[in-house]
């Protein structure tokens, strides 16, 4: 399939299947976009119970973000431990707090609710740690933003449906982003994490039953290669 091949009316057609197949689940995520960004954040190379358990224990153990600081480090690392990477994320949450308080007086990310977008990701990425992604996945989810977070699934997704992309995600991000209209980004992304995580999968992905792989450039050059 060409680039040219990926137009509107057949994204529109993929998202309406997908939405019909998984009906646009929010994974978790979060409508308060510091619970949301601490939530990501806790997520990156992590299995998805134990990153939600880790959390889960966060959000118990510390009932506002204002009460998160430097002392709480021990605390910070044993809760986060059993997750993963838990002496990095507790660097990271902790930087992220330091850094809202600096900028906003106090752990919150309100204040981007009142922010063009573009303004409010500038903000987000020049916090510790958050990249492009991340600070999308918080736009998305708990401010409502029509942007498109490309992570691996939704990568691999639009790679195989024949979507211009590079190597990796996060060089991908922009291509994949405009190639998808506003309203439809919100469930191209949902659907295509459900997706890659029940049939398009990265290796021996489950091209047999798939109910889009008739839009599937990876799938028609398979089926020839066979």
């Amino acid at each position: 399939m060409t680039e040219t091949a990926i137009t509107e009316a057949r994204v529109a057609r993929i998202c309406a299947v997908l939405h019909k197949t998984y009906r646009s689940p929010r994974h978790g995520n979060k409508c308060n976009p510091l619970d949301e960004l601490i939530y990501i954040i806790l997520s990156t190379r992590t299995r998805d119970q134990s990153f939600r358990t880790s959390y889960s224990r966060l959000k118990k153990r510390f009932t506002s973000w204002n009460r998160v600081d430097q002392r709480c480090v021990g605390v910070l690392e044993r809760l986060l431990l059993p997750g993963g990477l838990g002496r990095l994320k507790t660097r990271q949450v902790l930087g992220i707090l330091k850094s809202l308080r600096v900028t906003f007086g106090r752990a919150t990310l309100a204040p981007l609710t009142r922010m063009p977008t573009d303004r409010a990701e500038e903000i987000l990425t020049n916090l510790p740690g958050v990249g492009r992604k991340v600070a999308k996945c918080v736009l998305m989810y708990a401010l409502g933003r029509k942007v498109l977070p490309v992570d691996v699934h939704v990568h691999r997704l639009a790679g195989r449906l024949g979507f211009a992309v590079k190597k990796r995600p996060d060089t991908s991000q922009d291509l994949i982003e405009d190639a998808v209209p506003p309203n439809l980004r919100y469930s191209f992304h949902v659907n295509a994490v459900a997706h890659g995580r029940a049939i398009c999968l990265q290796r021996a992905p489950r091209c047999e039953i798939c109910p889009i792989s008739k839009w599937c450039a990876y799938y028609r050059n398979r089926s020839h290669e066979s």
